[in-house]
């Protein structure tokens, strides 16, 4: 299939959670035995377990051995030894190798992550390649921002861009040939803080020369980028994918979580203080949240090209740097985003492990429990507190069997609906006026067209906690395929999706 991209669903995997098999009481504790299997084998082989969830893209969290000099904690993923080797922590080459073949057999795609803007502080390249690295003013090892484990790579050096060329190409190529002959491997990368290296001029080298050695495959290579005109650059020179970091922040900004546990929309202070977010918060106090969600889908349907080869943004409620959108946000909060992300143009949906599940801990990075700066608001008489996030090494996932049921149902159903009409991956965008009966600052509703050919899907969703009558309910009159009206009015949190005549 040459073009997957447009039909792309991402499951982000972080191997440290998944190699987190330890007992659950003193009890199994008492009968441990060693896990028979790395982590990496032991998601090889529940490769079906996720085949069946309905994604169709694995991101493996950097497999690649850790830096020992400067670690943090237990040491992090993104402070990177060796781009061409695997850490003993989650298994070997090889055992990467097989995890790709099986996941290929499955018809999954697998997409690695990778830090293109540093390495380790003991990257064989601080001795044997100096020249590879950002200098400080002492002319010594610099970084960015806090992370004192890792250096600073600098791309105008033609050798450390020929170099960093040939690593993407290697695990491009990393199967060997396949049965017609052509290299075979990973089906692309995600690109950590893409924008942040030196001279972003090597992506216009380095994209067009990796097509080009693999001419007959479509490679999915995604930015961690924050910024739409940062997006739009890197797009401009080949990249084909970026998050977008304002639908996380109009959850961020917008949503705090009360006592009990509910979703509530309540602006934060922080929201007219960054200025790359200032229109969505502008539209937010005229037109709600609505508009503000709109204000972010409409910044990119008015730049990008239809097609299937238009760029792409991955948009998420969980990711392993932001936290846990059901503890962030709420659980009601992150289903009705969901639904929004699972029915929006030029989009890749991205889970992150276990949030199919209703996971309420960030997975670990540095340490194996610790609090972190990704915590929640907590809404009391109008305003909010601050409560911190909890970084945990294992697994807290929604309480009660039901519930983790109740979870997985809702993202099967929303993969399959998003798979099974071909509107919702390939359709074109466009807003509709539903007519909220309300103040249009108190806008919770996002209604919009999806149409592919004479084929039209009519969608709704509302971001917010009260039932919303809408004056223009005609609108969805048609065949349901989701969710659904309550007479004229779409409930709390929820969604319609209507095959209507054209």
């Amino acid at each position: 299939m040459k073009h997957w991209i447009s039909s792309a669903i991402i499951y982000q995997i972080n191997l440290r959670s998944l190699a987190a098999r330890e007992p659950r009481n003193a009890f199994e504790a008492a009968r441990e035995k060693p896990p028979a299997l790395s982590p990496l084998a032991y998601a090889a082989a529940n490769l079906p377990a996720i085949k069946k969830l309905g994604v169709n893209v694995l991101y493996l969290m950097p497999p690649y051995p850790m830096g020992v000099e400067g670690r943090k904690g237990i040491g992090s993923p993104y402070s990177i030894r060796d781009f061409r080797g695997v850490d003993p922590e989650y298994g070997t080459q090889d055992e990467l190798a097989e995890f790709i073949r099986r996941a290929h057999k499955l018809h999954l795609r697998v997409i690695l992550d990778i830090t293109p803007n540093h390495t380790s502080r003991d990257h064989r390249w601080i001795s044997e390649h100096p020249e590879f690295y950002v200098k400080n003013a002492q002319g010594g090892i610099f970084y960015d921002c806090d992370w004192s484990d890792t250096a600073k790579l600098d791309y105008t050096n033609p050798g450390l861009r020929q170099e960093m060329t040939s690593v993407y190409d290697h695990w491009l190529g990393l199967l060997g040939p396949d049965a017609d002959g052509r290299p075979d491997g990973v089906d692309g990368f995600r690109l950590d803080m893409a924008h942040f290296i030196n001279d972003k001029s090597f992506w216009n080298e380095a994209m067009p020369k990796l097509r080009a050695a693999h001419p007959d495959r479509e490679l999915l290579f995604l930015a961690e980028c924050y910024g739409t005109q940062n997006n739009i650059d890197l797009f401009s020179r080949g990249i084909n994918a970026a998050y977008d970091d304002d639908f996380y922040k109009v959850c961020q900004y917008f949503y705090a979580v009360s006592e009990s546990g509910s979703s509530v929309i309540l602006p934060s202070p922080d929201a007219e203080k960054n200025p790359d977010f200032l229109d969505k918060y502008e539209a937010f106090k005229e037109g709600g949240i609505a508009a503000a969600m709109e204000t972010a889908l409409l910044n990119y349907e008015s730049i990008l090209p239809p097609g299937d080869t238009a760029p792409r943004l991955a948009r998420y409620t969980d990711n392993h740097d932001e936290g846990r959108g059901a503890y962030r946000f709420g659980d009601d909060a992150v289903r009705a985003v969901n639904q929004l992300v699972f029915l929006s143009n030029h989009c890749i949906p991205f889970l992150l492990t276990g949030e199919e599940f209703g996971a309420v801990n960030r997975p670990s990075i540095h340490g194996r429990m610790h609090p972190c700066d990704k915590g929640r608001r907590l809404a009391r008489d109008g305003a909010s507190d601050h409560q911190e996030g909890v970084e945990f090494e294992g697994n807290l996932f929604a309480r009660g069997v039901e519930a983790r049921a109740g979870w997985y149902k809702f993202f099967r159903e929303l993969i399959l609906l998003r798979l099974k009409h071909k509107e919702l991956t390939r359709g074109t965008f466009m807003l509709l006026d539903a007519e909220e009966a309300c103040d249009r600052p108190s806008r919770t509703v996002v209604a919009f067209e999806r149409r592919l050919r004479r084929s039209v899907l009519r969608c709704a969703v509302n971001l917010g906690p009260e039932p919303r009558e809408l004056r223009n309910a005609h609108l969805f009159a048609g065949e349901i395929l989701h969710g659904g009206l309550q007479g004229n009015s779409l409930p709390p949190f929820s969604s319609i999706v209507a095959r209507v005549a054209n």
